[in-house]
């Protein structure tokens, strides 16, 4: 994480640019927002930008930063212990209590690699390491494990047509014993 000025100025400004990414965000595509839209929304010149980030992706690489530290906040434990449901279900929690912007921002296909950088961070941290490594292939199982988020996404474009809690259960099952898990017999 970035240490930041506690000057009220400078707060001031890193606010009204991060509410005006927001706001742009919810919006646009990505590669619709420009720095000079942001500026202009944000009420600032494109210098004082220039003195807090290096460019646009420099304040997405902090948005993803923040977010990853967030989610490994939330379920950095159940990785610890090896829980894949309790993993699986404060991973969707964390997801069900993003803001809009956060939802697009890891949702929308527009802003995958969004989505892509902040889940890897998560995935190659020190508290999923040892899921990995228990493993003879960890980069198949690391790309298995995004499926997480899909069943999520598809459950969101459906209109949440299941209960929080059938989603939350179908997929542990499904992640952690196959379709043979949730197969009726």
């Amino acid at each position: 994480m970035r240490e930041r000025s506690k000057d009220l100025r400078v707060r001031r400004t890193l606010t009204a640019v991060r509410k005006a990414f927001n706001d742009l965000v919810l919006t646009r595509n990505y590669n619709e927002i420009s720095i000079t839209d942001l500026t202009e929304k944000a009420g600032i010149n494109r210098k004082t930008f220039y003195l807090h980030y290096s460019s646009l992706d420099d304040l997405v690489a902090e948005v993803e930063e923040e977010m990853s530290k967030e989610i490994l906040d939330n379920i950095g434990e159940y990785a610890r212990k090896l829980d894949l449901e309790g993993c699986i279900t404060y991973f969707y929690k964390y997801l069900e209590s993003c803001s809009k912007v956060e939802k697009k921002l890891m949702c929308d296909e527009h802003y995958a690699f969004f989505y892509n950088e902040v889940v890897d961070t998560v995935l190659k941290s020190d508290e999923f390491s040892k899921f990995f490594s228990m493993t003879k292939y960890p980069s198949i199982v690391r790309s298995y494990t995004k499926a997480i988020t899909a069943i999520y996404k598809d459950w969101l474009l459906a209109g949440r047509d299941t209960d929080f809690s059938v989603l939350t259960e179908t997929a542990s099952k499904l992640l952690g014993s196959g379709y043979s898990g949730i197969v009726n017999k």
